[in-house]
């Protein structure tokens, strides 16, 4: 095996040098590429993602001599999902790419994404096929199994491992694909987290709030203590709407495509309704509202008008650091208290996934790609690496073992504000939750959100802001 691995080696640096055929890609000079052994992958990272995730490349490298990784940034999650949806047209395709669910909704009607089932249990090995400069053909068998035993299955947080069932997907079956596909496989999560300013809530005799009947009851408190201060700042007004739903059982969006908006009704127009009022009050503002993310108005300090809590994302931790302005925590979201006494404390799950895409620049070997495609999925998702990238990044992993990676262990106890999301984080995952994904449960997501801005300034009662969000979506 290791002579027939240095051969490939030696290959592909012959192929490097005499540029008698397409060049790999990293092989230097700005030849093209050999899409028949490079994994073109997408994702939004910015620059020092990238250098953790080349981490990962190098690794896939080494093992396989004679394949590569091109990693391409469009830009943001909605510019990764737009070039997608451009490449598809044209059969350009990238074999892997970041996703959120209602992307892949998107993708799905290609019949491009491809179920992992068959690579997530398979006890076949990794094997493809090289020429030789003769033109001969040899067989290369990596030895590596190429998926995971059940074991390793079950070291996958459910949460997240389960977004990616088909049945989370409208349309999955008009598609040909079966109720138990795997479509998407996560990468790495993130939540939203209550960041809060603990001298504050000290100065006032209060502790951080459990519940939203808490949150609002302490904010009269507050006020008085710190006349310019606003208590709550939400930094996506979407996501609260969702939650909100989600908590109190009130419906928001729906996988059957016969009734798929259920967000306009009774219950979310008396929220809607109370939001204005503690609008009117002073106590919370929105992204919208403020005209940037609140974390800028969190870290200024109540004593300069600033915040006493601040919602947000866990993965954007560093940008809540009041640095030595006040002393911190990071609490979970509050949870709302249901009829019988309970407490949902459901939250949100975000954080990018990942998504196969076959048949991209019609290559000739489309399932040795698909297989190693997976295995660089695997190397991406091994413990260590997932540990190094939640350490760099703010995000959780989706490997339960990465927990006890020894530099993991370390970063969550150093007490940093990103540290401290980071472990946080790690006591909600029975906690999360994710939306139906279908083609317009992106326009849902963007009508409430507008739902909340309209209602909350009384631009709109909360009814007409329903039924024009409602209206807005398609809905009759």
């Amino acid at each position: 095996m290791k002579k027939i691995l240095t051969k490939i080696t030696v290959l592909v640096l012959a192929i490097c040098l005499s540029g008698a055929v397409s060049l790999f890609a990293g092989c230097g000079g700005g030849g093209q590429i050999d899409y028949e052994h490079t994994i073109i992958f997408y994702t939004s990272q910015g620059d020092n993602l990238v250098s953790v995730t080349q981490n990962a490349i190098n690794a896939f490298e080494a093992k396989y001599p004679g394949w590569k990784v091109e990693h391409t940034q469009p830009g943001g999650y909605d510019e990764v999902k737009d070039k997608i949806v451009s490449d598809l047209q044209v059969q350009t395709q990238p074999d892997l790419a970041y996703c959120y669910p209602d992307h892949v909704a998107q993708y799905l009607q290609t019949g491009k994404v491809v179920d992992l089932n068959k690579y997530l249990d398979s006890t076949d090995t990794a094997k493809w096929t090289v020429t030789n400069e003769d033109g001969t053909t040899q067989e290369v068998d990596t030895g590596e199994v190429i998926g995971y035993t059940e074991a390793e299955l079950s070291d996958f947080v459910s949460r997240y491992f389960e977004e990616g069932i088909a049945t989370n997907f409208t349309g999955y079956d008009t598609y040909g694909y079966a109720a138990d596909a795997m479509l998407t496989l996560p990468f790495v999560k993130s939540t939203e987290l209550m960041y809060y300013n603990a001298d504050a809530l000290k100065a006032c005799g209060l502790q951080p709030a459990t519940t939203w009947d808490e949150l609002w009851a302490q904010c009269d408190t507050i006020k008085k203590r710190f006349p310019t201060a606003t208590p709550l700042g939400y930094d996506s007004e979407a996501n609260w709407f969702i939650t909100m739903c989600e908590q109190n059982g009130w419906g928001y969006t729906s996988i059957d495509p016969n009734n798929h908006y259920l967000f306009n009704g009774p219950e979310q127009a008396a929220w809607l309704a109370e939001l204005s009022e503690y609008y009117e009050k002073g106590y919370f503002t929105t992204q919208e509202d403020y005209g940037a993310y609140t974390s800028a108005l969190f870290t200024k300090g109540v004593e300069d008008g600033g915040l006493v809590y601040c919602i947000g994302s866990s993965g954007g931790a560093s940008h809540q650091d009041p640095g030595d302005v006040f002393r911190w925590g990071v609490a979970p979201v509050p949870g709302s208290v249901l009829a019988d006494g309970t407490v949902n404390k459901s939250v949100i799950s975000q954080g990018p996934s990942l998504v196969m895409l076959t048949g991209g620049n019609n290559v000739s070997n489309p399932t040795e790609k698909e297989i190693m495609t997976f295995m660089f999925i695997k190397e991406l998702l091994d413990p260590q690496f997932q540990a190094s990238f939640s350490t760099a990044s703010g995000y959780n992993a989706a490997r339960l073992s990465a927990d006890e990676v020894p530099a993991f262990q370390e970063f969550i106890e150093s007490g940093t504000i990103v540290a401290t999301a980071v472990k946080t984080g790690l006591t909600m995952r029975e906690d999360f939750f994710v939306s139906p994904a279908f083609n317009g449960s992106s326009t849902a997501r963007l009508q409430v959100g507008n739902v909340i801005v309209y209602a909350m300034r009384g631009e709109k009662t909360p009814e007409q802001a329903l039924a024009d969000a409602y209206k807005n979506c398609g809905g009759k």
